[in-house]
């Protein structure tokens, strides 16, 4: 019975229906935004559950609650008329929640995929699984790679055709996705080694190629973006250069969160005042080994004096906080008085002295770097980290003193000013040499 059902599949010809057709190992569907991967991805699912019976896959998403946000929706219109809530005893139903978030996904047939977030704390707990299917859904986001190498060995189910799909728009700062689909070599081998192209197809689709989108909201897209590489990542799903980035080591090995056996010799905090644009305050904490730990975020658009203040009476009665050194003493007088903060000058004022502080300290050193973030206590600093670049002067070339119109950089400025607590003698100075001259009479 379960054999015979027939799907409603409605898919667009050409790369959509393409990756949906493909056998190959591991296909990918790299599509702009609005391309319709989502759709893709849980048809492709769904399909191999119906022809696979007593199987088991995984299907994820980038973090948990995306699960809910963003598969769920689309996994309900596609297939909710066979199963689900709409018909208890249809071909499918949701099993084991979390959160009111469903982890299995159960069919008549016997096969069952688990839904899981693809973090980096996920990865580990992925040792020892068994699937004859996995696809992973946006992996541009986050830094899925742990996820897909620790996946890799987990197709071994016996008796099933093994597949490891995948869907994303291109990421200039996710280099290993270019590296697999578009370079087909292994992205963690140095030099890289090839990987079979045949195993490894991309599918392309721009956003222009889905008819399913209004024309008007094609047309807004197109005019926000124009013809910049972010518009030509986002919308055209071309593999743009890395170029300009200003950060280009920062990643999972930056992201650690302190255990109770972790000891600080010093804690400050760094704040970049807002007004409109959000104020941005960071704890920064020095341990032992003079490594600076990331710890807590306060990041709130039109916040006043009274909101951080508050926010850092609650964290730390007792901080020290840094300060863009262009705040008047006039104003910062007035704080400590009125709010009992001690608030102090950044030694750091000019825009290649911030850059460097933060360099210095991602920097990695034999493979570590001299700081470490709580990615979970900290996503605006990390989006930022990972999106700021240098401002394009002309094509090729880059401009180091200023950031690519519309970058947000409130976080990286308020934590430059607390890290300059730490690292005081970034610029050169010119050497003064004095002479004493021998005088004869």
């Amino acid at each position: 019975m379960v054999a015979e059902q027939t799907l409603d599949i409605r898919l667009m010809q050409g790369a959509q229906l393409d990756f949906y057709n493909s056998k190959a190992f591991s296909p990918a569907y790299i599509a702009g935004r609005g391309g319709g991967k989502t759709w893709a991805f849980v048809t492709k699912a769904m399909t191999y559950a119906l022809n696979n019976p007593n199987g088991r896959g995984v299907l994820t998403q980038p973090t948990f609650p995306m699960i809910r946000q963003n598969f769920m929706p689309v996994w309900e219109e596609q297939f909710g008329s066979l199963g689900g809530v709409a018909r208890p005893n249809g071909l499918w139903e949701y099993r084991i929640f979390q959160q009111g978030t469903p982890t299995e996904i159960y069919f008549k047939n016997g096969f069952v995929y688990d839904l899981r977030p693809a973090t980096n704390e996920m990865a580990e707990k992925f040792r020892g699984a068994t699937y004859c299917v996995v696809g992973m859904d946006e992996i541009r986001n986050e830094d899925q790679l742990q996820c897909y190498l620790a996946l890799l060995p987990t197709l071994r189910q016996k008796g099933y055709p093994l597949q490891f799909f995948v869907t994303s728009t291109p990421e200039a700062r996710r280099p290993w996705i270019r590296k697999i689909w578009t370079d087909h070599v292994n992205p963690i081998t140095d030099p890289p080694e090839p990987l079979p192209p045949e195993d490894y197809p991309k599918f392309i689709s721009r956003m222009r190629d889905n008819w399913h989108l209004p024309e008007d909201a094609k047309r807004r897209m197109e005019q926000m973006y124009g013809s910049s590489r972010f518009g030509r990542q986002e919308l055209d799903a071309e593999d743009v250069a890395l170029e300009g980035t200003a950060f280009e080591e920062f990643g999972s090995v930056h992201n650690r969160r302190p255990s109770e056996d972790d000891v600080f010799q010093k804690t400050v905090y760094g704040i970049d005042f807002g007004a409109t644009s959000p104020t941005a305050l960071y704890e920064l904490r020095l341990d032992l080994s003079d490594r600076v730990w990331c710890t807590w975020e306060f990041y709130k658009r039109n916040a006043d004096d009274y909101d951080w203040i508050m926010a850092l009476k609650d964290r730390n009665p007792n901080a020290i906080v840094y300060c863009d050194p262009s705040r008047s003493e006039k104003e910062m007088e007035e704080l400590r008085r009125r709010y009992g903060v001690n608030l102090k000058r950044s030694s750091v004022k000019r825009f290649d002295d911030r850059v460097r502080l933060w360099r210095n300290r991602l920097a990695l050193r034999d493979g570590v770097p001299r700081m470490f973030i709580d990615f979970g206590a900290c996503p605006n600093l990390v989006s930022e980290l990972n999106n700021l670049a240098f401002a394009q002067a002309r094509i090729g070339e880059y401009s180091v003193d200023r950031w690519e119109p519309g970058s947000s950089d409130h976080g990286f400025d308020g934590g430059a000013y607390g890290l300059s607590a730490f690292d005081r003698n970034l610029s050169i100075k010119p050497l003064t040499v004095q002479r004493e001259y021998s005088r004869y009479y």
